[in-house]
């Protein structure tokens, strides 16, 4: 089996990155080069916002972008509010919010139906106490109109609960805060701790300065918590109430700082040619890859390791997955959501059943994906059980060589599309009535699909 050649392919360039490196680069005071940014719906949206907001664009090359940035800068009224549209992308929504009540104005924050569907308010109530002001039409959710007259900083204590871009927009705002802002996390538990450093990262990068402490256990009491300063690379888990983000101010008045900037390859795009390599009938060598990254999607090897699979992992931090037979297993995905619908159609061909625990957050992405995975798995039969916060999968290794192609709906959801089109590989057709939702996050998905297709 390791001496079939592999079929190759490069990673698309992240998503979670390309935006932070994006919005970094709008804020840093002079031009900066950002190479490698992922060219996608939701990138192109939140590249429109900080336009119409201040900051320039200029495309040099493909993925290649010279930025110059500028403070946001909203309308003088209501009536000439800044339209931002963040269509269908969550990380538009959610991390602009933040940074843009760090500038002045007035903007109207707005986008596709499903995104008027997503709550925002713990996130706005936060920036509230932080200066912004909001207008809802539905409280608590978009669309809505928001007054910035900078951020005064202070100390807040957010909820994770529904989502980490919450706290990832609070700390991209934190450094134009006009005093030091110290952030604790509230709620019962949190979700996707790894996208927070991806956030601090590009912070550090950018120039931002920041500490982040633990409860320090042994020496605090009830009435006198005492903290330790930790390193946020070596932080895998978060508890609410035993963690705290310190950001300072940049000095007189100062932004992030320019420069050359590059994005690393996406390990959530990259899943489904993984997992081509595992459900099809040749090796799949995926480039661009780092096996340092922050990215929580990286999660996946470990999880296809677990059910069996062959991976190899080459001096050039190329990554080649080889078929194999595979087993059911538990896997615990509340930190990396992206990958869940990648795993589920993956186990579909495993012997026994998968269980995908944590992953309640699921509910309220682009669709609810842990229904709409089960539903759609039913269709070629395979048997789900689906439940509040997981879902189980009964798999049918032999399951394969359908006559007819199997209609699917998308929901308008890039990671449905693109994981049912793994089915492709076990000779089961594909219909979307939505093909083009990859353009959210992988414009080029089925360029790239159809070369591992065509090379089986």
């Amino acid at each position: 089996m390791s001496e079939q050649r592999p079929i190759i392919v490069n990673a698309p360039a992240s998503k979670s990155v390309s935006h932070r490196m994006i919005m970094g680069a709008s804020l840093a005071n002079g031009e900066s080069l950002v190479e490698n940014v992922l060219e996608s719906q939701d990138l192109y949206q939140t590249m429109e916002i900080l336009t119409n907001t201040g900051a320039k664009f200029e495309k040099l090359d493909k993925g290649v972008y010279k930025v110059t940035g500028a403070l946001p800068k909203g309308g003088e009224d209501m009536q000439h509010a800044v339209s931002c549209n963040v269509h269908e992308s969550g990380t538009t929504c959610r991390l602009l919010t933040a940074i843009l009540a760090g500038g002045e104005g007035f903007f109207h924050i707005h986008g596709a139906p499903r995104m008027h569907e997503r709550p925002i308010g713990t996130l706005t109530n936060t920036l509230e106490q932080l200066g912004a002001k909001f207008l809802f039409e539905k409280d608590g959710y978009p669309p809505f109109l928001m007054k910035a007259s900078g951020l005064k900083g202070g100390e807040v204590t957010i909820s994770l609960e529904e989502s980490s871009q919450y706290l990832s927009g609070l700390l991209l705002a934190a450094p134009l805060c006009k005093e030091q802002l110290t952030v604790y996390i509230g709620g019962k538990h949190v979700v996707s701790w790894p996208y927070i450093g991806l956030t601090l990262d590009a912070m550090k990068k950018f120039g931002a300065r920041f500490d982040i402490a633990v409860k320090d256990k042994e020496n605090s009491t009830d009435d006198n918590i005492k903290w330790k300063p930790v390193d946020f690379r070596s932080i895998t888990e978060i508890i609410p109430g035993e963690i705290r983000f310190r950001v300072r101010p940049f000095v007189n008045n100062g932004t992030y700082k320019s420069g050359r900037y590059k994005v690393e390859g996406d390990w959530s795009g990259a899943s489904y040619l993984l997992g081509a390599g595992v459900l099809g009938q040749k090796p799949v060598q995926v480039l661009g890859l780092s096996k340092n990254s922050l990215q929580a999607d990286k999660a996946l090897l470990d999880i296809l390791e677990k059910m069996g699979a062959k991976i190899e992992h080459g001096e050039q931090g190329e990554i080649t997955v080889y078929p194999s037979e595979l087993t059911g297993i538990t896997a615990d995905m509340a930190d990396c959501p992206d990958i869940v619908p990648t795993v589920a159609v993956i186990a579909a061909f495993a012997k026994g059943e998968t269980k995908i625990e944590n992953i309640a957050h699921l509910r309220i992405k682009e669709c609810d994906r842990l229904h709409a995975m089960a539903a759609e798995l039913k269709k070629i039969g395979i048997e789900t059980v689906e439940y509040t916060d997981y879902l189980i999968v009964k798999g049918r290794p032999e399951l394969q060589n359908l006559a007819e192609p199997v209609d699917f709906a998308s929901y308008g959801d890039h990671r449905i599309v693109m994981s049912l089109s793994m089915l492709n590989l076990k000779n089961i057709k594909t219909k979307f009535d939505n093909p083009k939702a990859i353009t959210k996050s992988f414009p080029e998905f089925f360029d790239i699909w159809n070369t591992i297709c065509a090379s089986q």
